[in-house]
């Protein structure tokens, strides 16, 4: 049924397309998670800000969390009065910090230095928090671990407890921490183990909080043992009287996302065929940054027609790969990469002067809604 959706796709391309069935089935899952534990549900706004989704995802959450100060205005606009904002970040600019803390319901510090220099800042309509590494690393590729050597993220635990024992950290001005250690996993096992070395340095110490954000990093779909999480959950609540908040990402549009382009030349090197589109890896950047090779719609490992395709930029490494389809490309032909909601349209650009995709979100009634275009006037302002 997508299939054919998309492959009758008429706008100009290349576009990016957010599904919004799949986007709402995902929140309905976590909200029926919610349901049974009555945590607080944030969506991380840094997979994915375009203010049309937002505004489409706003109804189904707590609040977002941010991590700069232009993030945390968006989400100050999109909300309601009742819903709420969390911020964390490896770098508050001093400048902005005054108009952060009028904006924001929770921070959470990256570091002590950072606690030191903006705790007397504190206002009584703000939470303040500290974010903890519990290096603990379940990330096989140093480049997604939180925890990675020499990390910047968040205070090492060991550091942390040494402190503590020391008596040097003020009690006074934090009530919770922030704790986000993965990427893209599927067990919740990892959870409850960072969960619990984290915790268990607070017990030993006597100290008390009042909340914890338990980050994201993880995906919810049919391989999850959900039961994990929500288990998780209670003990935090039943044996530290904490409010307990998750804020996941990618999981909420990375699968519900789509870059459809069209294929503008195709010619042979060296008895290869060579595929031209109408985009660039600039409009999926994490396939040149993490050299990885995107999944495209009706395409397959073996076939009979294989194409290099390439993106329009001058740019050599602007390649998604190599792929086979089962009919010849002509010009025209349309190329949908799948599984990129999360991390691509935040991060385009626009190099060479190529224009930056539409975006559309495909409603529950299959019918395309425009959410933003570009223009001239956006290249010639931008920089």
């Amino acid at each position: 049924m997508k299939e054919s959706i998309f492959h009758n796709f008429s706008m100009k391309t290349p576009a990016y397309v957010y599904d919004a069935k799949s986007i709402i089935n995902i929140l309905d899952t976590i909200n029926s998670i919610k349901q049974d534990t009555n945590f607080l549900f944030l969506y991380s706004i840094k997979s994915s800000s375009n203010f049309g989704l937002l505004e489409m995802i706003k109804p189904h959450v707590d609040g977002f969390s941010c991590s700069s100060m232009f993030e945390l205005q968006l989400a100050k606009e999109v909300l309601d009065s009742n819903q709420i904002t969390h911020i964390t970040t490896p770098g508050f600019n001093r400048d902005e910090f005054d108009k952060i803390i009028n904006l924001t319901d929770f921070i959470s510090f990256n570091s002590l230095t950072q606690l030191t220099q903006y705790s007397k800042k504190i206002k009584p309509t703000s939470s303040f928090g500290l974010r903890i590494n519990p290096q603990l690393s379940f990330v096989s590729d140093q480049r997604f671990d939180p925890c990675r050597s020499f990390s910047k993220l968040g205070i090492p635990l060991s550091h942390f407890k040494k402190k503590m024992e020391c008596d040097k950290i003020d009690w006074s001005v934090i009530d919770g921490i922030h704790i986000h250690n993965n990427c893209e996993s599927i067990n919740f096992n990892e959870m409850k183990q960072t969960a619990n070395k984290v915790m268990s340095v607070f017990k030993e110490n006597d100290v008390s909080l009042k909340w914890i954000n338990l980050g994201g990093g993880y995906l919810i779909d049919n391989r999850n043992d959900v039961s994990v999480l929500k288990e998780t959950i209670k003990w935090l609540q039943d044996d530290y009287n904490v409010d307990v908040y998750f804020e996941p990402g990618k999981a909420i549009t990375g699968e519900s996302g789509y870059l459809i382009a069209s294929v503008i030349d195709l010619f042979q090197h060296e008895d290869e065929n060579i595929a031209v589109l109408d985009t660039s890896i600039n409009h999926l950047p994490e396939v040149f940054e993490y050299q990885y090779r995107p999944k495209v719609m009706n395409s397959f490992s073996i076939s009979k027609y294989k194409y290099h395709i390439t993106g329009c930029s001058c740019l050599s490494g602007d390649l998604f790969g190599e792929y086979s389809f089962q009919e010849p490309l002509k010009l025209g032909s349309q190329i949908i990469f799948e599984n990129i909601g999360a991390y691509m349209q935040v991060k385009a650009n626009m190099f060479n002067g190529i224009n930056l995709p539409a975006a559309y979100l495909l409603d529950k009634n299959s019918n395309f809604k425009l959410l933003k275009e570009y223009d001239y006037n956006y290249f010639r302002s931008r920089l």
